[in-house]
């Protein structure tokens, strides 16, 4: 959950959804033009605060390539909703075959910056009366800006690796056809993480001022402990996927990997036991001695070996856990005081 590209707007329109991603993601990229026009000016208050407290939002600056690629895409996509209306009509839920094209040529509601698409593009939408020029690029129907920034996005998140993420729900047909929505991998652990998160808090996320939120992510060493969180969230899932009653408060428990430490400590203090007993009877000539003596001493080099290689291993996922459980506790107490450090 590195860097997720944030699609079609510029900032989040669901103040709780950019909460939830201020305590589970680790960046979250708009993708913003470089323009010559302030922030001020297109970003809202909260946004901005948001961005300048945080390290949640780091914006992304499409290329010219990235722009002439989407727009060439999309032109081919505009065509066939102009060409044939009674059959991509049911993206955009219209009541009657054509009406979404009315709508597109008399409620142009949306800005396209320029700094987003190509020459080709522009003259297209304007050839067509699908848009109209105004000083920061073209004036579009919100239905055919969201098509657009979904294609834009597509192509940024497969050239970087990156997940693709929108709070935009309207348009979710033409996303599932166009296998344009969050992996089925990320969507899961996005669904399970917030479902964990939303159990945590003292209170709807509604009713927690967006400053606590900011002020916690701040947090020293909460970002460790997110990430804990995060990495605990993708253990739990296939438990809860093959059937398992298993809870997050369940994997968050360490007894059974300090048994396991325990076991693996009986496993090598005994094997040393053994060693030296083989050793010794073999010093003393006893009878059968010089058979089993390096056997025995071969065996249980093994198990020093396998008890040294696993021991990390439960050491490291007690250490997560544990991390996991400050997490958990610092949502717990998402509206107390905010300290510098837990303890």
């Amino acid at each position: 959950m590195k860097d997720m590209i944030y699609y079609p707007g510029f900032e989040t329109r669901d103040e709780n959804w950019l909460k939830f991603a201020l305590l589970y993601f680790d960046t979250l990229r708009p993708i913003i033009p470089y323009t010559i026009y302030s922030e001020e000016s297109y970003l809202s208050d909260t946004f901005l605060y948001v961005m300048g407290e945080t390290d949640l939002i780091k914006p992304y600056r499409p290329d010219y390539d990235e722009g002439s690629a989407a727009s060439i895409l999309a032109c081919e996509e505009f065509s066939k909703f102009l060409s044939h209306p009674e059959i991509y009509g049911a993206y955009f839920y219209t009541g009657r075959s054509g009406a979404h094209i009315e709508k597109w040529k008399n409620h142009q509601d949306c800005t396209l910056f320029s700094g987003k698409y190509s020459q080709t593009f522009f003259d297209f939408c304007i050839d067509n009366n699908i848009a109209t020029p105004c000083r920061e690029g073209i004036l579009i129907s919100s239905d055919l800006a969201f098509v657009y920034m979904s294609i834009l996005a597509d192509i940024i998140s497969k050239q970087h690796e990156y997940e693709m993420i929108t709070d935009v729900h309207k348009y979710s047909r033409y996303l599932i056809n166009k296998d344009l929505t969050v992996s089925k991998e990320n969507h899961r652990k996005i669904s399970v993480a917030k479902n964990n998160i939303a159990f945590s808090l003292p209170a709807d996320l509604n009713h927690i001022p967006l400053k606590q939120i900011v002020q916690l992510r701040n947090n020293l060493n909460f970002n460790t402990t997110r990430k804990a969180y995060m990495s605990q969230i993708e253990q739990l899932i296939p438990h809860q996927e093959s059937g398992e009653f298993f809870s997050l408060e369940d994997l968050l428990s360490y007894k059974k990997d300090l048994v396991k430490i325990g076991q693996q400590c009986f496993a090598f203090t005994a094997s040393v036991i053994v060693s030296c007993f083989s050793f010794y009877s073999l010093h003393n000539d006893q009878q059968n001695a010089i058979v089993p003596a390096p056997a025995s001493a071969v065996l249980d080099c093994i198990t020093v070996r396998d008890t040294y290689s696993a021991l990390p291993h439960y050491v490291n996922s007690i250490k997560e856990k544990y991390l996991a459980r400050k997490y958990v506790a610092s949502i717990k107490n998402i509206n107390g005081p905010v300290h510098k450090r837990w303890c």
